[in-house]
């Protein structure tokens, strides 16, 4: 409000010239402009640093019960080049999920006439570890909610991929 007064006040009395009267005119201007940036670089600056992603704690009874594997998605990657990204159907013959019982077994089944049973356990806050005979996986936790479980499991000794990283995301619903 001040410049705009100021600008009202020079021109009642007739102190400034035509051109003295354009410059205020344009520094009215630039001090209008004024909050609008500090708006934007503030909204960029919360926008940035927020932490993304899991925002609780993850603990064993938040993933207990029974999920239905909705997608599962994967990226084969030689180096820094991605050589496969692909989508693996899902056959609706039989019952895609996983079970967590809350402790530490689970029940787990993608397009198997039978269901593999293992072992789970807390890894780091925001990952769990998943042991299902002699395969060890990590899965790390990328959303956990009360309806969405989405993970990301990352391994170089796929026997299809010899020599690639095979990162293959999941995404379980309630």
């Amino acid at each position: 409000m001040a410049p705009f007064i100021l600008f009202t006040t020079l021109k009642r009395n007739k102190v400034a010239g035509k051109t003295l009267l354009r410059e205020i005119n344009f520094s009215v201007k630039k001090l209008l402009l004024i909050p609008y940036i500090v708006s934007i670089l503030l909204v960029t600056f919360i926008n940035t640093g927020c932490k993304k992603g899991i925002k609780d704690p993850v603990t064993l009874d938040k993933a207990a019960g029974k999920w239905s594997i909705n997608a599962i998605r994967m990226q084969v990657l030689n180096g820094s080049t991605i050589i496969k990204d692909s989508t693996i159907p899902w056959r609706p013959v039989v019952e895609n999920f996983v079970t967590f019982n809350g402790i530490s077994t689970l029940n787990y089944n993608f397009n198997q006439a039978t269901t593999s049973s293992g072992n789970y356990t807390l890894y780091q806050y925001d990952s769990i570890r998943i042991q299902i005979g002699s395969d060890n996986r990590k899965w790390k936790i990328l959303l956990l909610t009360t309806t969405n479980f989405n993970i990301e499991t990352t391994s170089t000794d796929n026997n299809a991929y010899p020599g690639s990283k095979v990162v293959t995301f999941q995404g379980f619903v309630r």
